[in-house]
């Protein structure tokens, strides 16, 4: 059975938006590239140059939903917004560290997070990519409240399919022979991974941050400490699954711990040389509770939400107290990890022993 045949269904309301976003997206692509490049407080006429006197550390990109925008913003001094096309970028001083900030429209799928994050690195130029966001776990004892480091990330809608309908990861990964006109190498890779330092930060701050999720949050008779994975499989794609067999098929191909909509994010700083890193805590485990948009799913987005933006506020913190990060581009294309993501995860003692006194069905 294919797994993605429900999207079949989407394909006619799908082709009705499309001209509508092709054409946004090309004129916010026209817009970008009128403005000149920011020179950080040097005498010329460019309006960026004028707001902005350093080089940002950070380049944070928040989901457009649930709306988090706010708390940055109360936390920020010296803030300047700065708009192109439809995007608006947010720049100012968290503990004295440069940050820019951006938030794309709910619109067009990867497109529009595709244009903002190259906006935001080609005009402002971060030394860091950060991306805090919410996503719904692949893993039954993975819920929510926990906290997933994306050190590698899977776009689990870009594959191809057999005859038969079997899930080959990486839509050309396939064809790549030289006799069908390619170098040897996958042009098309199924993973990218964050970058290690980044990795190891995001984990510090989130175990100082994410300390117990209640559990009224946990739709359970008792609140636990957070699982915080360090080395997570962050799943991305067009597509939001609510079934649980659709979410263990495609959990055996892709090894996607959880699913969000950020492969983007990943992708244009690759692209850049940019090191990055993707926070993401969990919202809605449909293996678990059923996935039902409501006030509790609302309430349990909220949450994930402002715990993973506190991570990131922590990191930031730490470093402008001196915890120190290696700036060498790594991670990308390359895995820098040696073995220590894993295609399953365990879970610790604690976590597994909370399940089973809960009964909450796995």
């Amino acid at each position: 059975m294919m797994i993605f045949n429900k999207t079949i269904d989407k394909l006619s309301i799908i082709e009705n938006k499309t001209v509508y976003i092709l054409a946004v997206t090309l004129v916010t692509l026209v817009a970008a590239l009128t403005y000149p490049f920011c020179c950080y407080g040097e005498t010329c006429s460019n309006h960026l140059c004028r707001i902005i006197n350093s080089r940002p550390i950070f380049g944070i990109v928040l989901p457009s939903s649930p709306t988090s925008i706010g708390f940055y913003l109360s936390k920020l001094k010296l803030i300047h917004s700065y708009n192109v096309g439809r995007m608006t970028f947010y720049y100012g001083k968290l503990y004295h560290i440069s940050v820019v900030i951006s938030v794309p429209p709910p619109i067009g799928d990867f497109s529009y997070v595709s244009i903002d994050t190259y906006l935001l690195e080609k005009l402002f130029d971060p030394k860091f990519i950060v991306d805090p966001g919410t996503a719904g776990s692949h893993v039954s004892f993975l819920s929510m409240g926990d906290v997933l480091i994306g050190a590698r990330i899977v776009n689990y809608t870009n594959y191809m399919t057999s005859r038969r309908g079997r899930i080959q990861p990486g839509e050309f990964s396939s064809l790549v022979t030289d006799d069908e006109g390619y170098t040897l190498g996958n042009p098309n890779p199924v993973y990218l991974y964050s970058d290690p330092d980044l990795v190891n930060l995001a984990y510090t701050a989130a175990l100082q941050v994410a300390k117990y999720t209640p559990a009224h949050i946990l739709h359970s008779i008792a609140g636990r400490r957070p699982w915080i994975v360090k080395y997570g499989t962050q799943g991305s794609g067009t597509i939001w699954f609510r079934d649980p067999t659709q979410i263990k098929q495609n959990s055996s191909i892709f090894h996607e711990d959880d699913e969000a909509g950020d492969f983007p994010i990943a992708l244009i700083p690759t692209e850049n040389k940019i090191p990055f890193v993707e926070i993401h805590t969990i919202s809605d485990s449909a293996l678990n509770v059923p996935t039902k948009i409501g006030k509790y799913f609302h309430l349990c987005s909220v949450f994930a939400q402002n715990r993973s933006n506190k991570i990131v506020v922590r990191m930031i913190k730490m470093v402008a107290h001196g915890y120190r990060i290696v700036s060498t581009f790594a991670g990308g294309l390359e895995d820098p990890y040696s073995n220590n993501i894993r295609n399953k995860l365990i879970p610790p003692k604690y976590i597994y022993k909370w399940t089973m006194e809960n009964g909450i069905k796995r």
